[in-house]
């Protein structure tokens, strides 16, 4: 890919992954960022973009809500937002647990809500600090939408929108939570077309905001699930319990979208890409709604150990500050 000239500047973007409870590890790998930026790390990048438990952390970050705050967030509610069991195991826990989300969405959504009105407040995607895009699907059209903050003349419409709405859209997995009403319309989790919002936010940059792949460099982080396998093994003859269970269909979805997406991404921005994420822990016992005090402990493990084994030159180009005009 051709490199940029010396007079165009650079825009950096920042892609969020969602992934559930899974999202602390990102949580973690953006706070430990945070820290060596020495301020809010949304001052870093020119875009952020967030897809699900991503949306949340972007929403975050598009406030300048410490990263910090935003851990502490996943380890005090996470039990409240998703669940304090572990892993099922066995046909019978396995069949309990898929019953839970047979008849409605297995979790209210109250929870979350509660917990991101603590950090959002009642701002709107016009009062973020930092431009900020949000996909979901809008279902009552059966349609993509991406929610925008006004940062550019081709990207308005969304301004008056609350951004807890928007952030909980993007959150309401099928199935896991109640799909969000906006403006008349239903919506769900942006994961359905987009879990790594990579390609969504480059888009964004060269379509919308006119700025030219080359000047582009972008840190995207994932939430953990790289190379995912289920515990229990793949069978060839699995049905609706063995894919269901465990969240191994959703989980399959998470690791192979943010898998494709990275390749494409490499494609295009060569090495003005990094993505950060973590081998799956096979034997962990992780899952997108597995929020144990164990779990916890080994997403945090997971992204100071990524941090830690990441190039410090390539982690400082996103961590200088920016020259504005």
């Amino acid at each position: 890919m051709a490199a940029a000239r010396p007079d165009e500047p650079e825009f950096r973007i920042l892609a969020v992954s969602g992934g559930g409870f899974l999202g602390l590890y990102a949580a973690g790998v953006l706070a430990q960022l945070e820290a060596e930026a020495g301020e809010p790390l949304g001052r870093r990048f020119d875009l952020i973009a967030g897809t699900s438990v991503g949306a949340v952390l972007a929403a975050a970050l598009a406030c300048e809500v410490p990263m910090a705050d935003v851990v502490e967030l996943f380890q005090r509610h996470g039990a409240a937002v998703f669940s304090p069991r572990a892993l099922p195991e066995g046909p019978v826990s396995r069949l309990l647990d898929l019953s839970r989300s047979v008849l409605g969405p297995k979790y209210s959504g109250q929870a979350l809500r509660a917990a991101l009105q603590e950090h959002l407040g009642t701002r709107t995607m016009a009062d973020t600090l930092h431009a900020l895009v949000l996909p979901a699907v809008d279902v009552t059209r059966c349609v993509t939408k991406v929610f925008k903050s006004p940062h550019a003349r081709r990207s308005r419409g969304d301004e008056q929108v609350r951004l807890l709405d928007a952030t909980l859209a993007s959150c309401a997995a099928p199935a896991y939570f109640p799909s969000v009403l906006i403006n008349g319309a239903l919506y769900a989790d942006g994961g359905l077309f987009a879990v790594a919002p990579d390609q969504v936010a480059l888009h964004e940059a060269q379509h919308f905001m006119g700025i030219e792949p080359q000047q582009v460099r972008m840190l995207s982080v994932g939430t953990a699930t790289m190379g995912y396998q289920p515990s229990s093994g793949v069978d060839d003859d699995a049905g609706a319990v063995g894919w269901l269970s465990g969240g191994r269909l959703i989980l399959t979805l998470i690791a192979v979208q943010q898998q494709h997406v990275q390749a494409m991404m490499e494609d295009r921005l060569g090495v003005r890409y990094l993505r950060l994420d973590a081998a799956w822990p096979r034997e962990a016992g992780l899952g997108v709604d597995v929020a144990t005090e164990e779990a916890g402990r080994t997403l945090i493990e997971l992204a100071e150990r990524t941090v830690a084994d990441t190039s410090a030159s390539r982690l400082r180009v996103f961590l200088q500050p920016r020259t504005r005009e």
